[in-house]
């Protein structure tokens, strides 16, 4: 059974994902689109970085898996263990590859058949691609779903780059699985194949009737562009952190929008989750983005946070301006964070003024 009341408990199962081809593929053009800025040598990425990675959680989560291979892994060109879908593969219970249980609900025929013809919807793709996707076998085509690229090496769709980042695909709050709603639609795909592998996949069966997908404001086709934004739900995993049993942390950020936040506290105190749920609105810049990029809990007692934002800052350039000069600097009101916490069961919120005091 999936249950997570704390981010800093003892790690259990982890889900997570191989570099796949379609990271290999992001050029500077579309790094704006694509929303990875990183231009990667993918050979490099997964040698030096990815095996060390996952080596690293078999040893501990799975250590029969390496116990006495170390070496002859690491002498291993073909990196075959690492490769999902390889019969080589380490295919563990504990640092589960996203891939293979993609892979796994696809051999059903009829999900094969929805998710295909869904993933060619958004992709706007043609019937002919929806037809030669389904001639793969389920390991070729959860490839091609992901990396966009058929075994041939035909580009069908764009890659998913962020899929690597896992956190951003659901939040489990105690019992219960929240789904990300991307605010970016090149993040799509990636919540599209989340949704399919939760409702199919016989990992999540015990949360069925658990799952929490936040709906879209019935009148948000409605609005006005001004007015959109604001009315919008999106929610993405970097800005809901589970701090306690009892008491959830979402940001209000570039990503995640004030009506999800209000959707999600009343749904979680509904369903009495949780009994406590903080705001953390961060500046809504691509230099924030999401509330686990400037601050992280890093024991029970001990949290990472950027200075910027904490009570005690260190000298900054504005600092060092004379003060009469300094008065034609324009205050940062953008750059304010701000906390309300909600209570179950209580209709007046509390402001908090610091992070500090909320950690």
């Amino acid at each position: 059974m999936l249950h997570v009341s704390s981010e800093v408990g003892t790690l259990r199962r982890l889900l997570i994902h191989s570099p796949d081809s379609g990271l290999g593929k992001v050029v500077p053009s579309k790094a704006q689109d694509w929303l990875f800025e990183d231009i990667v040598h993918l050979d490099t990425m997964r040698r030096d970085e990815y095996d060390f990675y996952v080596k690293l959680l078999l040893y501990f989560l799975d250590p029969e898996k390496v116990r006495g291979r170390l070496t002859a892994l690491d002498a291993d060109p073909s990196r075959d263990f690492y490769k999902p879908g390889h019969p080589s593969y380490f295919d563990s219970e504990s640092v589960i590859e996203f891939q293979r249980l993609l892979a796994d609900i696809l051999d059903d025929e009829l999900t094969r058949t929805k998710l295909v013809a869904s993933i060619c919807a958004i992709e706007h793709e043609w019937y002919s691609t929806q037809a030669e996707l389904l001639t793969l076998n389920s390991t070729d085509l959860a490839n091609a779903l992901i990396s966009g690229t058929t075994p041939t090496g035909e580009m069908l769709f764009s890659p998913i780059p962020n899929l690597i980042f896992t956190r951003d695909l659901g939040i489990t709050i105690n019992g219960y699985l929240l789904l990300n709603k991307p605010a970016k639609p090149a993040r799509t795909r990636e919540a599209l194949l989340m949704q399919y592998i939760v409702f199919n996949h016989p990992l999540f069966a015990d949360l069925r009737g658990k799952v929490i997908e936040l709906a879209d404001n019935e009148l948000h086709f409605l609005l006005p562009e001004n007015e959109k934004e604001y009315n919008r739900t999106t929610l993405e995993g970097g800005d809901v952190m589970m701090v306690a049993p009892n008491h959830l942390l979402v940001g209000m950020s570039e990503r995640t929008t004030i009506y999800a936040a209000q959707l999600l506290i009343q749904v979680l105190f509904e369903k009495g989750i949780v009994e406590k749920i903080t705001i953390v609105k961060i500046p809504h810049k691509r230099d924030f983005m999401h509330i686990d990029t400037v601050f992280t809990q890093a024991r029970r007692n001990v949290w990472v946070v950027l200075g910027s934002l904490a009570r005690r800052q260190s000298p900054l350039i504005d600092e060092q301006i004379d003060p009469t000069m300094g008065r034609l600097i324009p205050p940062k009101a953008d750059e304010e964070m701000k906390l309300v916490q909600f209570r179950r069961g209580q209709t007046k919120p509390r402001e908090i003024e610091n992070l500090e005091d909320l950690l």
